[in-house]
């Protein structure tokens, strides 16, 4: 099995587990160099390991440069990363090994300076849109509350 099959089985086994993505990372190491593992606090060299790889489903793209970017939940990278194979995973209409051996098949974009970009712009939407609260006169009174009236 090469590394990117290891890396796909244990990214689609992360998400099922709700694991942190780092935790995703860790696993994958302990099966293809595990001695990066036993070593605390070296996160620069799981990195530096996994950008030669040049993993399909692992690596974005920072001022052209491809870059790992590991934090939050497997579910979550999954997710914004590949719309389709989260609905395919939260659907539960299949199994992991179907969607592993179909895995190629599912558009993976990778997060840029674009991509982060239009994130910004949709929060910077989101909170700037006034929330309109609308009330009723008639919620305004006890008058019509059933335990007033009974």
């Amino acid at each position: 099995m090469d590394e990117q099959q290891i890396w796909d089985k244990n990214l689609l086994h992360g998400w099922t587990l709700d694991a942190h993505i780092m935790r995703v990372v860790v696993v994958f190491l302990s099966e293809v160099k595990p001695e990066l593992v036993n070593d605390s606090g070296r996160a620069e060299e799981f990195r530096e390991f996994l950008i030669p790889l040049n993993l399909k489903r692992c690596l974005d793209a920072q001022e052209g440069k491809p870059v790992f970017i590991g934090y939050g939940g497997a579910r979550a990278f999954i997710a914004n990363r590949c719309e389709r194979l989260n609905n395919c995973l939260w659907s539960g209409k299949y199994t992991e090994q179907e969607l592993l051996n179909s895995i190629d098949a599912f558009r993976w974009r990778k997060h840029g300076a674009a991509i982060q970009a239009e994130a910004v712009r949709r929060r910077r939407k989101k909170i700037s849109t006034p929330a309109e609260i609308r009330l009723q006169m008639r919620e305004l009174s006890k008058k019509h509350d059933w335990k007033t009236v009974k």
